[in-house]
């Protein structure tokens, strides 16, 4: 009964065991495929996340590929929005938050946010070497629809710089790369305006047409807008108003409903010179009117100057010209307050340039330092195996080695801690003399000249030791082999 009872304690306790066993093993998978989700799921759970809920995941994020996803959106919003000093500084966040995993895809995304900051900015060279790091990362990893993004991103850069062939031919690598899902829309749109440009209508309305792979706004109203308005401006330059007109409208009343303003701005603009060719300036004035309030929401003089622009034209098709003179001067010193905009964005973009540097110089501090602390284990090391082989040499009681391996020996040593000094006082000979190479081969001289008569003190010591002692090992084996001899005539007498 005892031996019974004992049994089913011990079963109960194993099931017990196995139990919690099994408990940890799943907690243990859920957390490994909660952190082993695709980069893309990440960011599918964040899209469509308002401005101010983006900003407290990102500071709730402690998991960094979710904190990298988070900052990516946020990027992407405040590019929407006009917003190019918060853009860059959360496209900065979201490098510093990659850096440390070590991950060439979110690295490589965290460059492509810095790079699209810097197109804010009007830095083209800025944003292609950007582009270009994001480029070198997704290929390192294998990341064709990340390469095909960076070479998209690269093509409106060519398009901006007003060359619509380099544009293409960008377009054309992206395609090969493949385009994914969420940039394909934009992609063919970029393609439809660089055939508007070239004047290639046919072209032009069939990538329009390929554009346009939204039906509903759902959580892009940005980029349905923008669809929309591309369509709508092809079928306008064609000539085919009745076409455009439905697009345009489209096109405003999701920009309009979203506040998402440069849409409606550029929209606006567009349809009111539409109305003003079919002489419908009621009509023309209500949408450029309508176009000039969404400046409210972002004072880019870019936008500004097309939104007065519009609104000086319509004010002077319905005769008001007062106000369409009012509207032309605004014009004008919104073109004014562009350029100087554009300096002023030049000096941020100095200092967004200079902190971005610093971060690339203390990397390579960081690895500068640990390269050399590396190589100072490695010097560490190497002396401590010369310099037990040499003693194992000076008291080990059966090996003789002769005068001439000694001296190899100590050479090898004297380099050895010649270089192990070298890196010790390096960093601190470089801070005094400035990293002057005259300065800095003169305190290596004299570092040289005090250890070359160390070296030949130690030399000669060690040598006298192991020729006493290969002189003790002789003698030893000498007085053997005499015992030996003078051994064996006895051993045959006695026979």
């Amino acid at each position: 009964m005892t031996m019974n009872r004992s049994t089913l304690h011990q079963r109960a306790i194993t099931r017990g065991l196995i139990f919690r066993a099994l408990v940890v093993v799943v907690a243990l998978v859920g957390v490994g495929q909660l952190h082993a989700q695709p980069l893309d799921t990440l960011s599918a759970r964040v899209r469509g996340l308002p401005l101010d809920s983006l900003i407290a995941r990102e500071a709730a994020a402690t998991d960094p590929r979710v904190k990298c996803a988070v900052i990516a959106r946020l990027v992407s919003q405040y590019l929407f929005l006009g917003r190019p000093e918060d853009c860059m500084k959360a496209a900065i966040r979201g490098l510093e938050a990659a850096e440390p995993t070590g991950n060439d895809t979110l690295i490589g995304r965290a460059h492509f946010g810095i790079g699209g900051a810097f197109m804010q900015f009007t830095d083209l060279n800025g944003a292609l070497k950007h582009f270009n790091i994001a480029f070198e990362r997704f290929q390192h990893a294998g990341d064709s629809l990340g390469m095909g993004a960076v070479c998209k991103e690269t093509a409106i850069v060519y398009q901006r710089a007003g060359d619509a062939q380099g544009a293409l031919r960008y377009m054309r690598k992206a395609q090969a790369f493949g385009l994914s899902e969420g940039i394909y829309g934009r992609s063919m749109s970029i393609l439809a305006r660089c055939h508007l440009e070239l004047g290639d209508l046919d072209s032009a309305l069939y990538y329009a047409r390929k554009a346009d792979v939204l039906k509903v706004p759902g959580n892009d109203p940005y980029g349905y807008a923008n669809f929309q308005l591309t369509l709508a401006t092809v079928h306008a330059a064609r000539g085919e108003n009745d076409l455009a007109e439905p697009y345009f409208k489209r096109a405003l009343t999701v920009a309009d409903s979203a506040d998402v303003p440069e849409p409606l701005i550029n929209a606006a603009a567009g349809y009111a010179k539409l109305l003003i060719g079919q002489g419908r300036t009621a009509e023309a004035l209500a949408w450029a009117r309508k176009g000039h309030e969404a400046t409210g929401y972002t004072r880019l003089p870019h936008l500004m100057v097309k939104s007065t622009t519009a609104l000086s034209d319509a004010f002077a098709a319905n005769g008001i010209t007062d106000s369409a003179l009012v509207c032309s001067k605004l014009a004008h010193a919104w073109r004014d307050s562009l350029i100087v905009l554009q300096n002023k964005s030049q000096l941020q973009n100095q200092l967004f340039t200079q902190e971005l540097k610093d971060r690339e110089d203390a990397q390579l501090r960081a690895e500068a330092v640990a390269a050399r602390s590396r190589n100072i284990q490695f010097g560490i090391i190497a002396l401590i195996v010369i310099t037990l082989g040499i003693f194992l040499l000076i008291f080990s009681r059966t090996s003789v080695v002769g005068a001439k391996a000694i001296k190899n020996l100590s050479l090898i040593a004297l380099l050895l801690f010649f270089e192990f000094i070298n890196l010790l006082v390096h960093p601190v000979l470089g801070d005094i003399t400035h990293h002057s190479p005259l300065l800095m081969l003169l305190c290596m001289a004299a570092i040289a000249a005090l250890l070359i008569p160390l070296h030949h003190r130690m030399e000669k010591l060690i040598t006298n030791m192991l020729v006493s002692k290969n002189n003790r090992v002789r003698l030893e084996a000498a007085r053997r082999t005499i015992e030996e001899l003078e051994a064996r005539p006895t051993d045959t007498n006695a026979g």
